[in-house]
């Protein structure tokens, strides 16, 4: 129910090259919407919110949190995507609730009970972003802090740990 009461989160990423928003209400998600033309989020994360939530029927009077892509990630997009969700927020009061990109990115596996998540993003220069988790009852437990490692000691912690299903 789009008009229920519960908690209604509008979320942005703009830590890659796509900019990305969505919609949730308790958790479950309403409508999303990215786009990867090109052009600078500064130019296509906003509309790209209201849009989003004219295609939803909803206001940004009625979210409750705007909720970020806190990193790691590309420095620039990040810049612009924490000041969009102050932007937005501020009006209105709302709270602002920055989320690590590689465990948004592992969220989306941890119902794939036991298997440890592997969360990865390029970082340039044969290294990576990254973090690892645990999937336990559906929620990505912590086994490594968001950094930003080489290709060569990634493929050796993974060989090493005997995890035999990463995800």
């Amino acid at each position: 129910d789009k008009g229920g009461n519960g908690v209604k989160i509008l979320a942005l990423e703009s830590s890659a090259l796509a900019a990305s928003a969505a919609v949730s209400q308790d958790g479950e998600l309403i409508g999303q919407s990215w786009q990867r033309t090109g052009l600078t989020h500064s130019r296509t994360l906003l509309p790209l919110c209201r849009d989003l939530l004219k295609n939803c029927g909803l206001s940004l009077e009625e979210m409750d949190v705007v909720a970020v892509a806190a990193g790691p990630g590309s420095f620039t997009g990040l810049r612009i995507g924490v000041a969009a969700a102050k932007g937005l927020a501020w009006p209105g009061d709302k709270p602002c609730a920055g989320v690590s990109t590689l465990e948004a990115m592992a969220w989306t596996v941890a119902h794939v009970e036991g298997a440890e998540i592997c969360a990865v993003m390029d970082a340039r220069r044969n290294q990576v972003y990254n973090a690892r988790f645990a999937a336990v009852d559906g929620v990505p437990v912590r086994l490594t802090p968001d950094r930003a490692i080489s290709l060569a000691e990634l493929g050796e912690e993974l060989k090493n740990s005997g995890k035999p299903q990463t995800i």
